[in-house]
């Protein structure tokens, strides 16, 4: 039996933030940073995407076409400062990259592999 005191209330502006959330949820991309390692024509694009992959890099490297250039652009980063740390490690191949705000693709969150605290784990006798 549920009583008054047992009810949340949710404010609309938060009730509208979370329906804003879910709506952008649909779309394959969101506003954040990315780094540009590369402008010009098609085949360097080519060239320099096959060079990172080579390299191994974990980023995916996309070719973006921005007329009248195409852009090779690595990795989708949630902040300013996420994208910069990263982008040191991208500066010794490639010294003319930046880092850009931009539409991305979503990127994989990986959480540390951590217990749960002790105060939530079921409590046996």
């Amino acid at each position: 039996m549920m009583n008054h005191e047992d009810t949340l209330n949710i404010p609309m502006d938060l009730d509208s933030a979370y329906a804003h959330y879910t709506n952008e949820m649909k779309s394959p991309l969101f506003e954040g940073y990315t780094i540009q390692v590369f402008s010009g024509d098609r085949s360097g694009a080519n060239s320099v995407r096959a060079n990172i992959i080579s390299l191994g890099a974990e980023e995916e490297a996309r070719i973006v076409y921005r007329e009248p250039n195409f852009k090779i652009h690595v990795g989708s980063y949630p902040d300013m400062s996420t994208a910069e740390r990263a982008l040191v490690s991208w500066k010794s191949s490639f010294p003319d990259a930046f880092v850009l705000k931009t539409l991305v693709p979503w990127y994989p969150i990986t959480l540390e592999n951590r217990s749960a605290p002790s105060d939530t784990a079921g409590n046996e006798p």
